[in-house]
Protein backbone atom coordinates (compact mmCIF):
# COMPACT_ATOMS: atom_id res chain seq x y z
CA UNK A 1 0.00 0.00 0.00
CA UNK A 2 1.68 3.58 -1.31
CA UNK A 3 1.39 6.03 1.84
CA UNK A 4 2.18 9.88 2.36
CA UNK A 5 3.49 11.88 4.69
CA UNK A 6 0.22 12.75 6.26
CA UNK A 7 -1.11 9.04 6.64
CA UNK A 8 2.49 8.50 8.48
CA UNK A 9 1.64 11.77 10.63
CA UNK A 10 -1.64 10.55 11.63
CA UNK A 11 -0.33 6.96 12.38
CA UNK A 12 2.11 7.85 14.90
CA UNK A 13 0.47 10.61 16.45
CA UNK A 14 0.58 8.99 19.68
CA UNK A 15 -2.79 10.85 20.55
CA UNK A 16 -6.33 9.74 20.46
CA UNK A 17 -7.05 12.74 18.58
CA UNK A 18 -5.48 14.22 15.40
CA UNK A 19 -7.00 17.22 13.55
CA UNK A 20 -6.49 16.74 9.76
CA UNK A 21 -6.30 20.72 8.07
CA UNK A 22 -6.49 21.24 4.34
CA UNK A 23 -8.39 22.28 1.48
CA UNK A 24 -10.82 19.58 -0.44
CA UNK A 25 -8.74 16.55 -2.68
CA UNK A 26 -5.78 17.21 0.10
CA UNK A 27 -5.99 13.75 0.88
CA UNK A 28 -7.83 14.13 4.32
CA UNK A 29 -9.73 11.07 3.91
CA UNK A 30 -7.63 8.83 2.31
CA UNK A 31 -4.76 8.92 4.56
CA UNK A 32 -7.14 8.79 7.30
CA UNK A 33 -9.35 5.60 5.88
CA UNK A 34 -5.33 4.04 5.47
CA UNK A 35 -4.79 4.64 9.34
CA UNK A 36 -8.28 3.19 9.85
CA UNK A 37 -7.66 -0.07 8.09
CA UNK A 38 -4.49 -0.42 9.61
CA UNK A 39 -5.66 -0.49 13.05
CA UNK A 40 -8.60 -2.50 12.43
CA UNK A 41 -5.48 -5.57 11.11
CA UNK A 42 -3.45 -4.64 13.76
CA UNK A 43 -5.85 -4.44 16.66
CA UNK A 44 -8.38 -7.68 17.20
CA UNK A 45 -12.01 -6.73 17.84
CA UNK A 46 -11.86 -3.22 17.16
CA UNK A 47 -15.22 -1.38 16.40
CA UNK A 48 -14.33 1.45 13.69
CA UNK A 49 -16.98 3.71 13.01
CA UNK A 50 -16.84 6.31 10.27
CA UNK A 51 -19.56 9.26 10.11
CA UNK A 52 -20.77 11.75 8.25
CA UNK A 53 -23.26 14.59 7.30
CA UNK A 54 -25.11 11.91 6.12
CA UNK A 55 -25.21 8.80 3.50
CA UNK A 56 -24.56 10.43 -0.03
CA UNK A 57 -21.79 12.69 1.46
CA UNK A 58 -20.21 8.98 2.79
CA UNK A 59 -20.49 7.44 -1.02
CA UNK A 60 -18.65 10.04 -2.58
CA UNK A 61 -15.77 10.63 0.28
CA UNK A 62 -15.29 7.74 2.70
CA UNK A 63 -16.85 4.55 1.22
CA UNK A 64 -15.15 5.70 -1.89
CA UNK A 65 -11.66 5.87 -0.80
CA UNK A 66 -12.32 2.48 1.33
CA UNK A 67 -12.72 0.76 -1.94
CA UNK A 68 -9.93 2.38 -3.76
CA UNK A 69 -7.87 1.07 -0.68
CA UNK A 70 -9.62 -2.40 -0.24
CA UNK A 71 -9.39 -2.86 -4.02
CA UNK A 72 -5.70 -1.56 -4.78
CA UNK A 73 -4.20 -4.21 -2.02
CA UNK A 74 -4.20 -7.34 -2.19
CA UNK A 75 -2.47 -7.67 1.43
CA UNK A 76 -5.47 -5.71 3.07
CA UNK A 77 -7.95 -8.09 0.70
CA UNK A 78 -6.83 -11.23 2.92
CA UNK A 79 -7.30 -9.60 6.53
CA UNK A 80 -11.19 -8.49 5.50
CA UNK A 81 -13.26 -11.45 5.91
CA UNK A 82 -16.40 -10.34 4.51
CA UNK A 83 -17.61 -6.90 3.17
CA UNK A 84 -21.59 -6.41 3.97
CA UNK A 85 -22.55 -3.53 0.69
CA UNK A 86 -25.77 -3.01 2.58
CA UNK A 87 -24.79 -1.90 6.00
CA UNK A 88 -21.54 -0.85 4.83
CA UNK A 89 -19.58 -2.87 6.95
CA UNK A 90 -16.09 -4.39 6.65
CA UNK A 91 -15.35 -7.42 8.68
CA UNK A 92 -11.91 -8.49 9.51
CA UNK A 93 -10.78 -12.15 10.22
CA UNK A 94 -9.52 -10.81 13.62
CA UNK A 95 -12.77 -9.56 15.01
CA UNK A 96 -12.64 -6.01 13.97
CA UNK A 97 -14.62 -4.09 11.90
CA UNK A 98 -15.22 -0.92 10.16
CA UNK A 99 -18.69 0.80 9.84
CA UNK A 100 -19.61 3.76 7.12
Amino acid sequence: MNTTTLFKQNYNAGTHVVVNQGGTYSGKTFAIMQVLFCLACSEAKQVITVVGQDIPNLKVGALRDAASIYNSSPALQQMVKNFNRSDRVYEFHNGSGTVG
